[in-house]
């Protein structure tokens, strides 16, 4: 981001229209990274925490034998100040080492799955319900109310970072249909989607191919 970028507004949200330029890879597949972009954690939103609790004992049923099982051990103790964040606070997610010894979240399982993602999965509920909302919006991200790209995140990724374009093969709004619907809605999508075909597809898409 810039000052001189100059972003759309959807519903007070400030989007970076880097969302419609920078590459990604095909989409998220485990069995190449590993799901290596959890093994930070995640910062989530002061009131989601009890989001998940409701559903501790679910989670822990899904959770292998080298995540902890005690909840105490699945949040910071210390909450950060962000307004980025509805309540105002945010608290993040512990870590563990795994087995291989490698430093990753405690919702991450050994095959890099998150236990959020599967214990609602497999007890009938949207695969994100209670998935925080920046690991579901990863590579885009919010920073000071605009919703932009982690490229902080993504430099210390090996398969899909900024380091590996490479692997690109198309823009990070066409990659993440779902997750910005999932975000900001159905109206939301079809505003940018237009923005997009309008100023940017065609032009980009190639580009990206070339590369």
């Amino acid at each position: 981001m810039s000052e001189e970028t100059e972003y759309l507004e959807f519903k007070g949200m400030k989007i970076d229209p880097v969302i419609f330029t920078q590459g990604f890879v095909p989409g998220c597949n485990i069995s190449i990274c590993g799901g290596q972009c959890c093994n930070w954690g995640v910062y989530m939103d002061r009131d989601f925490q009890p989001v998940i609790m409701e559903y501790e004992n679910q989670i822990k049923d899904v959770m292998d034998e080298f995540q902890p099982r005690d909840s105490s051990l699945w949040f910071e103790k210390e909450l950060e100040e962000d307004t980025d964040f509805p309540s105002g606070y945010a608290i993040g997610t512990e870590l563990f080492v795994n087995n291989k010894g490698t430093t990753q979240c405690v919702f991450k399982d050994k095959r890099g799955y998150c236990s959020l993602q599967v214990m609602a999965v497999e007890n009938g509920k949207h695969k994100w319900e209670i998935k925080p909302k920046y690991c579901i919006m990863y590579p885009i991200t919010i920073i000071d109310e605009v919703l932009t790209v982690d490229n902080d995140h993504s430099e210390r990724l090996d398969y899909c970072g900024v380091q590996h374009t490479e692997n690109y093969t198309q823009t990070i709004f066409d990659a993440m249909t779902e997750e910005i619907k999932f975000i900001l809605g159905e109206e939301g999508y079809n505003f940018l989607n237009e923005h997009y075909k309008k100023n940017y597809q065609k032009k980009y898409q190639i580009e990206i191919k070339i590369n």
